[in-house]
């Protein structure tokens, strides 16, 4: 799903399975830095829980882009 917030960032979170194992990805668009778990700038970041990465979008406002 594509994803954006008021800053004009945006990017893709889809879920996967590997190995078995569910897991959620953020990967920036364009010129979209995702902050890593000690504040590094990364392009891609990969969750293991739902609700973390929940937690994440909800904190930096990103949003569903065709809610717009």
């Amino acid at each position: 799903m594509r994803m954006k917030n008021d800053k004009g960032e945006e990017l893709y979170f889809n879920d996967v399975t590997k190995n078995g194992k569910p897991l959620w990805i953020l990967k920036g668009i364009g010129d979209t830095l995702i902050m890593g778990r000690d504040r590094q700038r990364k392009k891609s970041r990969v969750f293991t829980q739902s609700a973390q990465a929940e937690a994440y979008l909800k904190r930096h406002g990103f949003r569903p882009a065709w809610v717009d």
